[in-house]
């Protein structure tokens, strides 16, 4: 197989502008101020986020991102990752000398996110393996031996540090080893083995070696309401899941954050390990401790979006110290940078960290730029690594019916590991059958005045339950999934028809089984008509309004941001359906200008082929008393099969509708970004910029 080219990212003159409300200034300030910005047209200013970053990440060697909040280091790192789309972006970007953007990047880079969005029934094997099955590594070959190189990592670092301070390691190390709480595991065992190839087992535990995770390879993610992995074991996971692809170029956004030292460290060693496989690794880090610090090779620096400082570790210290600004024997360089060059602690002692924090970033930018170090890094630059990508470094993604397939799979493994919610929405169908079946207990036994008014209360409850309780059931789900479909479609894993026809295929049996469960239940406790044809058609009209209820939860939860936009929402899209239905206001005298709403009320159309399924042709006494109760409350001239096949009609636009808002939400932003893989692909497989005359000059 072709070994990995090693690939280098240039970029030169970077900048990044975004654009920002203007704020009212003092003279206009306060409620008067406000009044009189009413009606004028709202102006914007440019913010400017990274101010011409010149830097470059290499081969083999760690980058370390510094600087403190707001300096730019996420911006920074997402601009390259190809995930900033909605400022202005200037400069240049090279990968190996070939012109490049961040979503041509984004063809060959892996991306670690500093919050871990994972699903939570999934275990730290089931998530690896997922990523190795849906985004199959690059064709090149992998390092065989890069498992044992971080265990020998950290093997050194801990015989190091047991020599130091042995007490605190070990009690650093029990810690981690026995997490709190203990991990949940599924039946205190692993799982039995999925049919995944043996190819594909041998990289899951490859990924497990490397990163530490053989005791909590079969635990449950879990999430904060459901504790199952430590921190560090999450942060590790998300970690593999992006490095088991084999991406040639490895970008992670505070992978070392919210975690404790020991943890902190472990990553540290498997980012180096990631390293020596000779591929390129860039992080953003929060503080690194002196033991991390000794981890990196190379440094770049921001302050207030400007570059102070990039080059190699080795070289760091001696640069403070030419800036006036000496780091002692036993401090860490990378407190020092923070507490006496970035700010000077003397005079943010009784002030503001931001005190002057423009002024000294225009300083120290301009120091780097004057200085041999900032020559050094543009000889880099100008003479990188000129290697041909090959066309087998580019990440892959599984074709449509392995995503399918798998996402299936996955969803139903995870409907039945909520075991929870599937018996309470047993139990509620089961309740709702028995309340309603008994407070309206025989009611063909009664006076025809209370049949009447028995029967509609009881189909007018029907139609609504079955969608409201649908609607309520999808949007509880699918909105705490949205944002793990969103992450794990901008990293690739797979294509949104793919994810909505494998959800679509778990949870439509349910939709299907649930109203079934109720109209067996319902119908005979009712007394309505003895007729085998009726009582089929009666649950037809349930598993219809159920559907019907989850294609519109299912939109809600696609179109609006979060669960409370969605709550607030809901009661303004089903409130209408339910004012409309039939029941409550009798819709053929109604005003005339509103009277069209009863048209597209799902409620409207169940509620009447209930009725006619019930009342047409209903004889008691020898009077049609059903036939004539049809013409008083005027529903419509539909025969149940037609009332049916508009609840169909309704039910296939709201699907329709709910697919294109994720299919809005998936592309905003993206603009001609969209389906451009190839000729993206193309770009970096193009010969070097002619700027670059000298082949191999950076060897």
């Amino acid at each position: 197989m072709e070994q990995q080219a090693p690939l280098q990212i240039s970029f030169e003159d970077l900048s990044y502008t975004v654009r920002v409300r203007a704020q009212v200034g003092p003279s206009g300030g306060g409620l008067l101020g406000r009044l009189k910005t009413i009606g004028s047209k709202t102006r914007y200013d440019d913010k400017i986020i990274l101010n011409r970053i010149t830097g470059t990440f290499r081969p083999g060697r760690v980058t370390a991102i510094l600087g403190p909040s707001g300096s730019g280091k996420t911006t920074l790192l997402n601009l390259l990752a190809g995930y900033e789309s909605s400022g202005t972006v200037g400069g240049k970007i090279w990968v190996n000398g070939r012109p490049a953007s961040g979503a041509s990047i984004r063809q060959l880079a892996g991306y670690v996110n500093q919050d871990d969005v994972i699903l939570p029934t999934q275990t730290v094997g089931e998530a690896i393996t997922m990523s190795i099955v849906l985004r199959p590594p690059p064709l090149s070959s992998m390092p065989p031996n890069s498992a044992e190189a971080a265990a020998e990592s950290r093997q050194k670092h801990a015989e190091k540090s047991t020599e130091q301070n042995s007490g605190d390691n070990n009690a650093e190390t029990d810690a981690e080893a026995s997490p709190l709480p203990l991990p949940v595991t599924i039946g205190g065992r692993a799982p039995p083995k999925s049919s995944v190839d043996t190819k594909t087992e041998q990289r899951c535990t490859h990924a497990i070696r490397l990163f530490g995770l053989e005791k909590c390879q079969h635990t449950i993610i879990g999430d904060s309401s459901a504790k199952a992995v430590s921190g560090g074991e999450r942060k590790r996971t998300a970690i593999a899941m992006e490095n088991v692809t084999q991406p040639p170029i490895l970008l992670l956004d505070e992978p070392s954050s919210g975690l404790d030292s020991h943890s902190a460290l472990m990553v540290m060693h498997q980012l180096k390990a990631v390293a020596n496989e000779g591929r390129t690794v860039a992080a953003v880090l929060h503080q690194p401790s002196s033991e991390m610090f000794e981890l990196i090779d190379d440094i770049l620096i921001l302050f207030e979006g400007r570059l102070v400082y990039m080059g190699e570790r080795a070289g760091f210290v001696d640069y403070l110290a030419q800036l006036g600004h000496p780091c002692g024997m036993y401090s860490n360089p990378a407190d020092h940078v923070f507490n006496s060059v970035l700010y000077d602690h003397r005079l943010t002692k009784h002030m503001g960290s931001q005190a002057g924090a423009g002024e000294r970033a225009e300083w120290l930018a301009g120091a780097w730029q004057a200085s041999p170090e900032a020559r050094q890094l543009q000889r880099l630059v100008d003479r990188p690594e000129l290697c041909p990508i090959s066309a087998l470094q580019f990440r892959r993604t599984s074709s449509f019916q392995v995503q399918v397939r798998y996402l299936a799979k996955r969803a139903a493994r995870n409907a039945v590991r909520n075991q929870l919610i599937i018996r309470i929405r047993l139990a509620q169908s089961i309740i709702l059958g028995l309340l309603i079946g008994l407070i309206f207990l025989n009611t063909q036994n009664r006076p025809v005045s209370v049949q009447r008014q028995n029967f509609s209360g009881a189909l007018f409850f029907t139609s609504v339950t079955q969608m409201l309780l649908a609607m309520l059931s999808v949007v509880n789900v699918f909105s705490q999934e949205r944002l793990v479909f969103l992450r794990e479609w901008q990293s690739g894993y797979y294509g949104l028809p793919a994810y909505f026809v494998s959800k679509n295929l778990v949870e439509l049996p349910i939709q299907v089984v649930l109203p079934i469960v109720y109209s067996a239940i319902a119908y005979w406790l009712l007394g309505l008509r003895s007729d085998g044809t009726k009582f089929v058609l009666f649950t037809v009209v349930c598993v219809c309004m159920n559907l019907c209820g989850y294609s519109f939860g299912l939109l809600l939860a696609s179109a609006l941001p979060d669960m409370s936009t969605i709550l607030a929402a809901l009661p303004a899209v089903f409130l209408p359906f339910l004012l409309f239905g039939g029941l409550l206001v009798n819709t053929g005298n109604s005003t005339v200008w509103l009277r069209w709403l009863q048209w597209i009320s799902p409620v409207k159309y169940s509620y009447s082929a209930l009725s006619v399924n019930q009342f047409s042709g209903y004889v008691v006494d020898g009077q049609p008393v059903g036939d004539q109760y049809l013409d008083e409350i005027n529903l419509g001239p539909f025969s149940t099969g037609e009332n049916i096949a508009f609840i169909i009609t309704i039910t296939v636009i709201a699907w329709v509708s709910a697919y294109l808002a994720l299919l809005y939400l998936t592309n905003k932003g993206r603009g001609k970004m969209v389906n451009a893989t190839k000729r993206l692909q193309e770009e970096l497989l193009g010969p070097p910029d002619q700027r670059f005359a000298q082949p191999n000059a950076a060897s």
